[in-house]
Order: structure tokens, then C-alpha cells, then sequence
């Protein structure tokens, strides 16, 4: 029969050739940055490091002072209880440890008292399943069937020494992962989340000080979709910063690097500032939604006047000079940022009043008026709320605490 594609062999195998020096080039990429400078890629190096080495002591543990004929679940447990954080490695560890008691416990039982059947197998397979699926086992649920399966097919399920020797040798290598990811550089997650908190906050002021400029020099169509976009991405994006402080915060307990030199971070004002960026984007994307609609011929809705948008401009410039202040400690700052949001209160105040006296030149632009100045008092209010509790990361001032003396340390000081 012949080929109807007869380039598709030799097309397909030249780009996969070709794609290999770009997969090689961007590994040797991240891992130079890894090397270079601190960032996701480097935790992740470090992560990965930390759990091959915690991988081969526990399996040179079990060999040369336990001396076990099959050096397979301790190094097992250490690999897969490195984690993140110290709290996620010790909760993977009492997991792991509680799936496989419970897996060899029940395989033992059910050995011992009716023996290794088909008719056995499947009501203990499908209870080990069951018990597998309780979420407080996590993803180590699946070794309750796993190590229930494994012990009645081996060794029937009745091997005392086999069940006992494995439950050791998993604590063992549990015990090992935690303390090799407690030693060699705990893992703790300070800079990201203090960058990204930062990062969103500078971004929201931008999109304020785009927009602005915008209104006063000229936009259309076009312009308040981009703003609409990137407003939206913006919102999506504040979640991801919410679970990095989490992470941030979740890192310092059981942490012995942070109980040496405890970290000067203020999460529950990250968390504020996050919160209060976050409601003021709803309002920032209600304000580009209602300037997309205006723009739009096909929405049949009016726009404001330029008289009032270049007025208007004038209080997302406010907003936007808040945020540059927002959060940041010192009574100047703070000072700072309610004069720029008192003057663009009364500037919404001003605008209201207007559209309220003055007869507008299409009666029916008065729900673009409504929705701009109802959108900008909330965006105003949000932050007037939050002000006072949030706090934003800056480049100055120490991260951690002046160190402890030993004489402290000793006496619980």
C-alpha cells in the first residue's frame, strides 16, 4: 500500500531533533540561574538535593545497622517526605508511617485468621481501597492497598518479622527525611512572598497611573480592553500571593533556623495588603469594563464627557499616588497616603455633584457616570479600610531579628 504521508516519519523524527538542544539549553539555563541567584528555581534544586541525600542515608542506614535483607521502604519514605516546608514534611511523615501500619496490619490480620483466597483478596483489597481514600492520609493513602496487596501476595500476610521489620524501616526513613530537610538548610520561604506582595501592589499602582494618563491624553476601544485585561490578570493573581504568604508563614514553625534567628515579617499585614489590592482591582476592573462598554459603538452606551474624565483621571492618579505609600510603615507614609485619598474623595464628591446639577448632553450616559463614580468611592473606601492594618515589604531594614544570645537561647528568653 503505498504512503500517503511520506514526510511524516522524517518531519516528525527532525523535530524532535530539534527540540532536544532547546530542552537541554533551557535545563542548563534554570540550573545556571539556580546557581546565580535565589528564586523558585533554586528551592527547587535545593528540595531535590535534600531528598536524594536523605534517600541514600536511609538506605545506608537499614543496610549497615539494621542490616535488612531488603533496604527498599526506608529510603522510599525518606524520598517522598521532603517537602517544602517543615510542617508538610513532618505531616507526610505521620502519614506514610500511619498508611503502612495500617496496610501491614490489615494483610497481617487477614493472613493470620482466613489465609490468602480470592474470596479473601477482594473484600480486604476493597476495604484497604476505602481506607485509602481517607483525606487525612493525603496522597499517601494509596500505600494502605499497596502494602496490603504486596504482603499477602509475598508472604501471605503472615510473616510477623516481614510486617514488623517494614513498619520499622518506614519510621526509620520517615524520621530520616525530616531531620536531613531540618538540617541541611530548612527550608524557609521569606523573600518570595515579600517580592510578590510587592509585585502586585506596584503593578495595580501602574495600571492606576496608565489609566489615568490615558484619559487625559486620549484612549479608545482598543486601550480600555488592555486595561480591562490586565486588570482581570491582576485579580487572578492575588490569590497565588495569598498562598505564597501561607507558605511563607507555614515555613517557620518547626523551623529550626527560624527559632535561631527569628524572621521580622509581619504575614498578617502582607495578608492586608494582598486582601485590600485585591478588592481594589474588582473596582479597578468594574472602571475598565464601563470604558470598554463606552468606547464600544455596538453597546449603544455614551461616553462621559472629556470634561469629566480628565477630572475623573485626576482621582485614579490619587489612588494610584496611595499606593505608593500604602502599607508602608512610618506616620509620614501613612499621612501620605490619606491625603491622596481624601483629596480623591472630594474630587468624587465634586463629580457627583456635577452630573447631579448640570443637564448631560446624552441623557442616556448617566449609568456610564453612575458606574465610574460608584466604582471609584468603593476603590477609595477599600483602602481607607485597610490602611491602617496592612503592611508592605520594603528593601530596608533587616528580615530577621538581632541574634539571641546563647544564655537566652539556654534559658527560654
Amino acid at each position: 500500500m503505498p504512503d500517503d504521508h511520506p514526510q511524516a516519519g522524517p518531519a516528525a523524527a527532525g523535530s524532535t531533533s530539534a527540540t532536544r538542544p532547546n530542552v537541554v539549553r533551557r535545563g542548563l539555563t534554570t540550573a545556571l540561574r539556580a546557581v546565580r541567584e535565589r528564586g523558585p528555581e533554586r528551592d527547587a534544586a535545593l528540595l531535590m538535593l535534600k531528598a536524594a541525600l536523605a534517600t541514600v542515608i536511609a538506605w545506608q542506614f537499614v543496610v549497615r545497622v539494621m542490616h535488612s535483607p531488603s533496604p527498599f521502604y526506608a529510603p522510599m519514605a525518606a524520598l517522598l517526605v521532603v517537602d517544602r516546608t517543615m510542617v508538610r514534611s513532618i505531616g507526610a511523615s505521620a502519614q506514610r508511617v500511619v498508611a503502612v501500619v495500617v496496610g501491614m496490619s490489615t494483610a497481617w490480620l487477614v493472613g493470620t485468621l482466613v489465609g490468602v483466597h480470592w474470596w479473601s483478596m477482594l473484600p480486604v483489597l476493597y476495604l484497604a481501597l476505602l481506607i485509602g481514600r481517607w483525606r487525612h492520609l493525603g496522597d499517601h493513602g494509596i500505600q494502605v492497598p499497596t502494602m496490603v496487596l504486596l504482603s499477602l501476595i509475598t508472604v501471605g500476610g503472615t510473616n510477623t518479622r516481614f510486617t514488623s521489620l517494614t513498619i520499622v524501616e518506614t519510621v526509620v526513613g520517615g524520621v530520616i527525611g525530616v531531620l536531613t530537610n531540618a538540617i541541611v538548610f530548612a527550608p524557609l520561604h521569606i523573600r518570595r512572598p515579600r517580592e510578590q506582595v510587592k509585585s502586585l501592589a506596584q503593578r495595580v499602582g501602574e495600571l492606576l497611573e496608565d489609566m489615568s494618563v490615558g484619559l487625559r491624553e486620549g484612549w479608545d476601544a482598543d486601550t480600555a480592553r488592555r486595561w480591562y485585561d490586565a486588570s482581570t490578570e491582576l485579580v487572578a493573581l492575588a490569590p497565588a500571593v495569598r498562598e505564597e504568604i501561607e507558605t511563607g508563614v507555614e515555613s517557620t514553625r518547626f523551623n529550626p533556623r527560624d527559632n535561631l534567628r527569628p524572621v521580622d515579617v509581619d504575614w498578617g499585614g502582607y495578608a492586608q495588603t494582598v486582601e485590600a489590592v485585591r478588592r481594589c482591582q474588582w473596582q479597578v476592573s468594574g472602571i475598565a469594563r464601563t470604558l470598554v462598554d463606552a468606547a464600544d459603538e455596538k453597546e449603544a452606551q455614551p461616553a462621559p464627557s472629556p470634561e469629566f474624565l480628565e477630572v475623573y483621571a485626576g482621582v485614579l492618579g490619587d489612588v494610584a499616588q496611595a499606593l505608593e505609600h500604602f502599607g508602608r510603615r512610618g506616620e509620614g507614609e501613612r499621612n501620605l497616603v490619606t491625603r491622596h485619598l481624601d483629596h480623591a474623595s472630594r474630587t468624587i464628591e465634586d463629580l457627583g455633584e456635577r452630573v447631579r446639577t448640570t443637564r448631560l448632553e446624552d441623557p442616556r450616559a448617566w449609568t456610564a457616570y453612575g458606574a465610574l463614580l460608584l466604582d471609584a468611592r468603593r476603590l477609595v473606601r477599600e483602602l481607607e479600610l485597610h490602611s491602617r492594618d496592612a503592611v508592605m515589604p520594603t528593601d530596608s531594614g533587616p528580615i530577621r531579628r538581632p541574634r539571641r544570645h546563647l544564655t537566652d537561647l539556654v534559658n527560654g528568653r
